[in-house]
C-alpha cells in the first residue's frame, strides 16, 4: 500500500473508531438533557476558553525554545517559534496527512540549521516536560482532597498515573549517573545527553522556565475549569488538575482522531468520582474539543498562507 494511502487508511480508522465511542456515549446518556446542557455555554465563555488555550500555546512556544537555546548556538526567534507552533498544532488536530506536528517542528527546525539529533532530542524533552508538570500538579492537587477520598480504590488508577510520571521523570534525569558500559552505553547515550540537559533545565537559576511551566499547564487545564462553571456546576481546580493527565495519556493513544471519542469516554468515566453527571461530562469535553479545534484555526492560515523564511543567525 503506497505511503500516502496508508496515512489516508489509517485517518479513517481513527475517524471511525471516534464516531463508535462518541456514539456509543450518546447512546447511553440522555441526549436531549445533553443538547440542553451543551446550549448553557456562552460565546464569553468559549473566548475566554480560546484565549486561555493561546495563553498555553504562546507559553509552549517559549519553553520549547528556551530548550533549544540549551545545547546549539543558532537564534531562533520567539515568533518564529511561535508560528511553528501553531502550524504544528494545526497538523496534529486538523489534518489527515502523514505529517504530525512534532516531525513538522522538526523538519522545521532542521530547515533552519539545527542538527536532527538535537532537532528530535528538543522535541522529546519539551513532551516530557509537559508530561512532567501535568504530573506534578495532579499531586499537589491531591492536598486539597480528604485521605478518604482519595484512597478509594477507583481512584487508585488515577493517583499511580501521576506518581509514575514523576517518578520516571526523577529517573530519566539520573539516566547519565548510571555505571553503563559497551553497546548498553552507546544505546543510551542521546537519553543520558538530554537527562543532563533536564536537569540544568531545572536548576535554580532558571526559575522563570518553572514557573512557565506551571502557567502553561493551568491555561491548558483552565478551559474545562470554565466550562464547569458555566454548566452551573462548580468543579473544583483541584478535581479538574487531578484528572485531566489521565484523560491527556489516554486521548494521546494513536487509536482515534485527534483523541476525539477516547477523551469523551475518559470525560464521562473519570469525573463521575467528582459527582458530575454524564450528560455535563459529555457536553464538557466537546466543549473543550471544539474550543480546541477553535484554537489551531490561526495554525490553518499560518500553514497555507505563510510563506516567509523565520529569520535564523548563528551566534558569533
Amino acid at each position: 500500500m503506497p505511503f500516502k494511502n496508508k496515512a489516508f487508511f489509517y485517518f479513517f480508522i481513527k475517524l471511525i473508531v471516534s464516531i463508535i465511542l462518541v456514539r456509543w456515549l450518546i447512546n447511553n446518556v440522555d441526549s436531549v438533557s445533553m443538547i440542553k446542557t451543551f446550549k448553557t455555554f456562552s460565546w464569553q465563555t468559549f473566548a475566554a476558553a480560546f484565549a486561555s488555550l493561546w495563553c498555553a500555546y504562546i507559553l509552549g512556544a517559549w519553553r520549547w525554545r528556551y530548550i533549544l537555546s540549551k545545547r546549539e548556538d543558532i537564534f531562533f526567534q520567539f515568533k518564529d517559534s511561535l508560528i511553528t507552533v501553531a502550524i504544528a498544532n494545526f497538523l496534529n488536530q486538523g489534518l489527515p496527512g502523514s505529517v504530525g506536528g512534532d516531525v513538522y517542528r522538526g523538519f522545521a527546525l532542521t530547515r533552519r540549521g539545527f542538527s536532527r539529533n538535537w532537532a528530535i532530542q528538543s522535541l522529546i524533552l519539551d513532551r516530557i516536560m509537559g508530561l512532567f508538570f501535568m504530573g506534578l500538579m495532579g499531586i499537589l492537587s491531591l492536598f486539597s482532597f480528604d485521605l478518604a477520598f482519595i484512597s478509594q480504590k477507583e481512584l487508585f488508577p488515577m493517583v499511580a498515573v501521576l506518581f509514575c510520571i514523576c517518578t520516571g521523570f526523577i529517573l530519566f534525569c539520573q539516566l547519565d549517573r548510571l555505571p553503563l558500559t559497551g553497546m548498553i552505553q552507546k544505546l543510551v547515550a542521546p537519553i543520558q545527553t538530554m537527562a543532563v540537559i533536564s536537569r540544568q533545565l531545572f536548576h535554580m537559576k532558571n526559575t522563570l522556565f518553572i514557573l512557565v511551566g506551571f502557567a502553561l499547564t493551568f491555561f491548558l487545564y483552565l478551559p474545562v475549569y470554565l466550562f464547569s462553571c458555566a454548566l452551573g456546576y462548580q468543579l473544583s481546580l483541584a478535581a479538574v488538575l487531578f484528572v485531566l493527565p489521565t484523560v491527556f495519556l489516554l486521548a494521546f493513544l494513536p487509536i482515534s482522531f485527534a483523541g476525539w471519542g477516547v477523551r469523551e469516554v475518559a470525560f464521562v468515566s473519570l469525573f463521575k468520582f467528582f459527582g458530575l453527571p454524564s450528560e455535563q461530562a459529555l457536553s464538557l469535553s466537546v466543549a473543550y474539543g471544539l474550543v480546541g479545534l477553535l484554537a489551531v484555526t490561526p495554525g490553518v492560515l499560518l500553514y497555507f498562507f505563510d510563506g516567509k523564511k523565520t529569520n535564523v543567525s548563528v551566534i558569533e
